[in-house]
């Protein structure tokens, strides 16, 4: 796992090789064991590395081929390279390390484009090619890594292009830092998801490559951008749900597995929740007395750490918890706030960052249960939308919901029912993605325009753009809808957060159950065996059976996130005040001060949750003074 960045400009230009240094140097956290800088006829890549895999120098970044035909920069783990290696040792290729980056490197020379069908892990890396003069930008399907570009000059292809993980890195480019503009669409956007979907970035200069994506820069072509994977939804398989069942958990044990080969220790988070427990279980029965780590609060309605002990002690592993005050919490959110360089509005960001730093005094690798969710309609949503899709879709339906929303009175709890039933409301008048996306808004798209000042209200029409978009032409509601939990909510918020929080920490993080062989398989289900009744994650149920405790299989969903309700109308209530308010809201321009001051008194007074408003809002005007108004 590490931090990349790099330039490429047309004719035969060299890249300032300093500037690439100091690009890659602020993405020192992602990887604090190594450095590296090389330049090329048109193109410069920079390295930061964390090593996994192949501790030693023959291992560091960037890598060239022997011949300096190619040069690459990859941040993340190939899991079946081992297997890989043997069909390029096979062909003639010589390797001199151990390493993954070196399984890339050759593959991508012996088979070109067909080599990313090949190639199974967490990824994203930079590849110049020196006969053709062409950089390649790839992202892994599910987008577990990101991977940050911007066109350079008036036109691309004359003017070059900057890319990096992490939009601080391109920052660092004059060019890039003296045209930060925010781009409104992704505003917009911002609001209705909690974090900026890819393609857009918070810049309007720059851009990010979504999952599964391939882009090319050359000074013939410019930019061309192509999807290289697509995740197949509407084909189902046919088979004894018993045969089923075992294959899922063989594919769940194989992918496990793959994830538990590195040079350092690993370890495995734990929430005592059905994805985290089968990772758990697979990591245990192959490596007995496996590290384990969980958080757990003071508030009992936000805690779970009795449930990840109970399956700790009944696996057998090293297990560690530490229960969190709300004190460490807080203290935690303005060092938070000033590292997003890009806003991300997720409260969950604070007690993961937590996680991965009491599993990084331990261990350099962490896998955890992100996926399941998504591939297996885990959400309680999916459950809702079941019982909806029966009721016609209408106004009437959402001011009765909202109605019954106002006889409940907000409180403080993780997911209240007034707040549920309000985001219920606000998905009536629409089906699949798009009423997904209603469900998790923080901003109702249908009122943003009422939020939206003079600079932004224009781009409201934008907030639904990712939701409509990522259906990759799905056949059904459910599977709309999975398509987007998949390639908008999972790959651009959950593990962008994740990402951000374990890196900011150096502790490199695996998602086992965003294996291709178990993504596909699950894909591929019939409806009635992911979702049966308000049994979600039917068959990942079936497959658990007697790995962990019946208590674990039986108990309900629970998110994992912080009281950012009840911090607004106390200890972050000064801090809201102070960032939001009317005279700075006015100078910008982006949003109505009335409009807001009414949300915040409403909150406060405790008539009205805006909690996910106000905290998205806090976010974007931290970021907007942190790295707009910064010189």
């Amino acid at each position: 796992m590490c931090g990349i960045a790099g330039l490429a400009l047309p004719d035969d230009l060299l890249p300032d090789a300093s500037l690439v240094r100091a690009m890659a140097d602020r993405l020192a956290h992602r990887g604090p064991d190594g450095h590296g800088v090389h330049a090329m006829p048109g193109c410069t890549f920079g390295h930061r590395r964390l090593s996994i895999v192949d501790l030693s120098p023959l291992a560091a970044q960037p890598m060239r081929s022997p011949d300096e035909s190619a040069m690459l920069t990859f941040n993340g783990e190939i899991y079946d390279f081992a297997a890989l290696r043997e069909d390029l040792v096979a062909l003639g290729y010589v390797f001199r390390s151990r390493s993954d980056t070196e399984v890339l490197l050759h593959a991508l020379d012996a088979w070109g484009d067909a080599a990313l069908d090949r190639v199974h892990g967490m990824f994203a890396f930079g590849h110049w090619s020196a006969p053709d003069r062409t950089l390649t930008l790839v992202r892994d399907r599910f987008g577990k890594k990101p991977l940050y570009y911007a066109p350079l000059g008036d036109d691309a292809a004359r003017g070059g292009v900057a890319f990096g993980s992490e939009l601080a890195a391109l920052l660092v480019h004059p060019e890039v830092h003296a045209r930060r503009e925010v781009d409104p669409a992704a505003v917009a956007q911002y609001l209705v998801h909690e974090f900026v979907p890819q393609p857009r970035s918070i810049l309007a200069q720059v851009r990010k490559l979504g999952p599964g994506e391939r882009l090319r820069w050359s000074a013939r072509n410019g930019l061309v951008l192509d999807r290289w994977w697509t995740p197949r939804t509407g084909v189902r398989l046919r088979g004894d749900e018993r045969e089923l069942t075992q294959e899922l958990s063989r594919r769940i044990e194989r992918a496990v597995s793959r994830r538990l080969v590195a040079d350092v220790p690993v370890g495995v988070f734990l929430s005592g929740g059905l994805d985290s427990s089968f990772v758990a279980a697979c990591a245990a029965a192959s490596h007995p007395r496996v590290k384990t780590f969980a958080i757990g609060f003071d508030d009992p309605t936000f805690d779970e750490s009795a449930h990840a002990e109970e399956v700790a002690r009944f696996l057998g592993t090293d297990h560690v918890t530490e229960v969190l005050t709300e004190r460490a919490l807080l203290d935690l959110v303005p060092p938070t706030l000033d590292a997003m360089d890009e806003p991300h509005a997720d409260s969950s960001i604070l007690p993961t960052t937590m996680l991965a730093r009491l599993a990084r005094r331990d261990v350099t690798v962490a896998l955890g249960g992100d996926g399941g969710d998504e591939i297996l309609a885990g959400y309680p949503t999916f459950v809702v939308d079941q019982v909806l899709s029966r009721l016609p879709a209408s106004a009437a339906a959402g001011r009765l919901l909202r109605t019954l929303a106002g006889l409940f009175p907000p409180t403080d709890t993780n997911f209240s029912t007034a707040f549920k039933l309000q985001q219920m409301a606000n998905g009536m008048r629409s089906h699949g993605a798009e009423r997904h996306a209603r469900w998790l808004a923080p901003v109702d798209p249908d009122t943003l325009p009422t939020l939206l000042g003079p600079a932004l209200r224009g781009a409201a029409a934008h907030g639904l753009d990712a939701a409509r978009s990522s259906g990759f032409g799905a056949a059904t509601d459910f599977d709309a809808a999975t398509a987007f939990y998949l390639g908008v909510y999972l790959s651009e918020g959950v593990l962008q957060k994740v990402d951000r929080a374990t890196m900011r920490v150096s502790l490199e993080a695996r998602a086992p159950l965003l294996d291709t062989e178990v993504v596909t398989f699950c894909l591929a289900l019939p409806e009635r065996l992911r979702l049966r009744g308000t049994t979600t994650k039917y068959l990942l149920r079936k497959a658990l059976g007697a790995r962990v405790p019946k208590s674990i299989l039986e108990r309900p969903k629970k998110g994992f996130g912080a009281p950012v309700g009840r911090w607004l109308r106390g200890p972050l209530r000064e801090l809201m005040q102070d960032t939001l308010t009317p005279a700075r809201l006015r100078a910008t321009g982006w949003f109505d001060p009335a409009v807001v001051e009414r949300a915040m008194r409403e909150h406060l007074a405790g008539e009205r949750d805006h909690r996910k408003l106000l905290y998205s809002l806090l976010v974007l005007e931290h970021w907007r003074r942190r790295w707009l108004e910064a010189a």
